[in-house]
């Protein structure tokens, strides 16, 4: 069955710019490993688009404002929780870049559906899946 369509909620996250645009210019299958930081209620949210045949994005930021805002995303092929140490491994594929870049604020918080502050510095947030990725 094709699985085409992406599911209402995303994952934000932070990653070096530079990272991000090798993992593009690769393509593939691509790895983020968060420590001291289990992702339960995106791995929840990611298995549940899974069953209902949806896709989940992982949309990123640069973890160093060398490019400001919005710069990339993906989709999520798994997300893994060690709880022994606590920490999320995510697997995604197909790195592309969001153009033109986006501010922050055009993701919304899937729970309050409150915008994400441009000055917002969180690596883990749950939002709602914006309409600009395709």
């Amino acid at each position: 069955m094709a699985v085409d369509r992406l599911s209402s909620s995303c994952i934000y996250t932070l990653l070096h710019s530079g990272r991000l645009r090798e993992q593009a210019k690769e393509g593939g299958r691509q790895e983020l490993t968060e420590r001291n930081k289990p992702w339960r209620r995106g791995s929840q949210l990611w298995a549940e688009a899974e069953r209902a045949c949806d896709r989940m994005a992982i949309v990123f930021a640069g973890a160093d404002d060398t490019e400001p805002g919005l710069i990339y995303w993906a989709v999520i092929d798994d997300i893994t929780i060690n709880e022994e140490n606590r920490s999320t491994t995510c697997t995604y594929t197909n790195v592309r870049p969001i153009r033109p870049p986006k501010p922050l604020s055009a993701l919304r918080l899937l729970k309050s559906g409150r915008q994400l502050s441009d000055a917002d510095i969180r690596p883990y947030r749950i939002c709602q899946t914006p309409s600009f990725l395709v």
